[in-house]
């Protein structure tokens, strides 16, 4: 058995933006099965390696004895960080079958995916397959966001329909039966911390989990901040127009505020050499 002061399970996201604001990075292990950060582009995915990670894949985490079993070594913590995200297996088996799609209507099991759905939509269009939307247009988000999603949708020449055809499916939790609740620190009790799409929360969104990873980083540095959560993506059509959405709806704050434009559109590329560059770090974005 290894001890340590912090180990963070899972280099994605949000536990690979922990462990760069974590100091004491010594007495803190990154542990993930390839080391490797995927970002997830509209267009592309780029996968960064993250020299820091052991690579092991994890078997079982003991949220009581503070305790992470390998395929090969026994890890305990006075801290562990959970980061394993949820398991996407189906909605990317959804996602191949694109030919399937042609003159129907896709709509989402959890409406706050409808950020994935859209764009996929949006893709499966530019590429000939005439897909349709079938949703609020991301009305959780505020009334201004749904009416601005229509418009771009009907702009960009996105069929229409209340009935859908074909559900995008939510992701499962992965390492763990069900998603985990956690308090305003993240913290699922004393010493164990869990971030980004394995909390119990419907918004399963990269960037969020970025900002998560990056609090509960500081957090274990010693610092009290109140986390401000926010919820920001973009969607490209492919012809030179894009929609930024950021809104705080979810949480009970009535702020929100959506934009197109052609600037919008050419965000998901440099987004993705931003993150090449810094190997994932969301470093001064988290202000924007």
């Amino acid at each position: 058995m290894r001890e340590y002061r912090n180990v963070i399970v899972g280099s994605g996201y949000s536990g690979l933006n922990a462990y760069y604001e974590i100091i004491d990075k010594k007495d803190t292990l990154l542990i993930d099965s390839t080391g490797n950060f995927i970002y997830h582009s509209k267009q592309r995915d780029v996968a960064i390696r993250i020299p820091e990670a052991a690579r092991e894949r994890v078997d079982k985490i003991d949220i009581d004895n503070h305790c992470i079993y390998t395929e090969n070594n026994e890890y305990c913590a006075e801290n562990i960080v959970i980061a394993t995200g949820c398991r996407r297996q189906e909605q990317i088996e959804f996602m191949k079958n694109r030919d399937i799609y042609r003159n129907s209507y896709l709509g989402s099991a959890n409406e706050y995916d409808d950020y994935i759905l859209l764009q996929f939509i949006l893709k499966l269009n530019k590429n000939g397959i005439n897909a349709g939307y079938s949703g609020n247009f991301m009305a959780g988000l505020g009334e201004n966001v749904a009416a601005t999603v229509r418009d771009f949708l009907i702009a960009s020449k996105i069929p229409i329909s209340k009935d859908p055809d074909f559900v995008f499916p939510a992701c499962k939790p992965e390492l763990f039966e069900n998603f985990i609740k956690v308090d305003k620190n993240f913290m699922a009790k004393d010493g164990v911390y869990a971030i980004g799409d394995i909390i119990d929360s419907n918004i399963k969104s990269g960037e969020l989990s970025m900002r998560q990873g990056a609090f509960v980083g500081k957090h274990l540095n010693g610092e009290n901040n109140n986390f401000k959560p926010v919820f920001i993506t973009v969607l490209d059509n492919f012809e030179g127009r894009g929609i930024r959405i950021k809104s705080r709806y979810p949480w009970g704050i009535q702020e929100a505020s959506a934009h197109t434009g052609y600037l919008y559109s050419l965000m998901p590329e440099l987004l993705i050499e931003y993150y090449r560059l810094r190997k994932g770090k969301m470093g001064f974005i988290s202000m924007l």
